[in-house]
């Protein structure tokens, strides 16, 4: 039994221009141990994903309109509101995208730190003061005793964002989710962030979402990966496989279009057009008008994820050759 798996999900939102369909079908498991990457343009639906892991896709206007969501067998989705409280923050974690947000600019970092042990029941040893001066120290952070008495707005970016990390992994979660992280970050942060999450992955075990729209970060990170486009999972496949011999025309595009160090090839190709309006997809399949390989039966059928290697999968009636 996988430790979360997604099956079939379905979200939309209801907006003055219409109705959007932000998940379409999407399907994914994730084991213990293991780092899942959901790489994607903005606005493919990866952060929906992790909205409806943790419920927190707002209601109106927004909606889980069929699938599953299982963590270790459990289905989340017929818990009431009150289970699922217990349940996210405590076993399922969230690393929020933008820190100055996410943390409360009245409240010291130690307090927020703090207030995971309160709300879920936890008593370290040591008591709860001696535990987050050790997750400052582990995760970084210098003169923890002091720091700890410090508010949001007297860190940096990057400390900020080691301490949304020490928030979500401070009770001990099986599963943390990552919501690109590192995007408002320069290159150097990125890095010792990306590094943190490395050595906590190995130290605990969990199984880690990582969502991102970094190659760099998807190649240093992740085991397996899982292509968004539109709502939809259109690729899946092992993270050294994926850059070997992409299968997805898009996956493809992708790849052509960041710098890489690994090859000898100087030009990069962007992919042509942008993404598609969510309220007005293309009949067929949503990547077919920005697709080189396109054809007739593409506006007429969305493609099915199916099996096109040992591991892997591509939504794609023309799929890449193998290389």
């Amino acid at each position: 039994m996988a430790l979360l798996e997604v099956e079939n999900l379905q979200v939309s939102f209801d907006t003055a221009s219409g109705r959007i369909l932000a998940l379409n079908g999407v399907s994914f498991s994730l084991e213990r141990g293991e780092v899942l990457a959901l790489l994607g343009e903005s606005g493919s639906g990866k952060s929906v994903t992790a909205a409806a892991i943790m419920d927190l896709v707002p209601n109106p206007p927004g909606a889980i309109d069929r699938g599953s969501i299982r963590f270790h067998g459990a289905e989340l989705l017929q818990l009431s509101r009150n289970e699922r409280r217990d349940l996210c923050g405590n076993r399922i974690a969230l690393i929020f995208q933008d820190a100055l947000a996410a943390l409360n600019p009245v409240y010291s970092v130690g307090w927020q730190i703090a207030e995971m042990y309160r709300i879920h029941g936890r008593n370290p040893e040591g008591g709860v003061e001696k535990a987050v001066i050790d997750l400052l120290k582990a995760i970084g952070i210098p003169d923890p005793e002091r720091r700890a008495r410090q508010y949001p707005h007297e860190f940096s970016g990057g400390m900020r964002q080691r301490i949304m990390i020490a928030m979500a992994v401070a009770v001990g979660p099986d599963v943390i989710i990552a919501d690109e992280p590192t995007t408002a970050l320069d290159v150097t942060i990125q890095a010792q962030v990306v590094d943190l999450l490395a050595t906590i992955r190995k130290r605990s075990n969990a199984g880690m979402i990582f969502i991102t729209h970094d190659l760099g970060v998807v190649a240093e990170l992740a085991d397996r990966v899982a292509v968004m486009y539109a709502g939809r999972i259109v690729e899946t496949a092992n993270v050294f496989e994926l850059f070997e011999d992409a299968r997805h025309p898009y996956s493809v595009g992708l790849l052509a279009s960041q710098p890489r160090v690994d090859t000898d090839e100087d030009e990069l190709v962007p992919i042509p057009g942008s993404a598609p309006n969510p309220v007005a997809l293309p009949s067929g399949c949503a990547f077919r008008t920005r697709c080189p390989r396109a054809e007739g039966l593409c506006a007429e059928v969305i493609p099915p994820l199916e099996t096109v290697g040992p591991g892997r999968q591509a939504a794609c009636h023309f799929p890449v050759s193998p290389a």
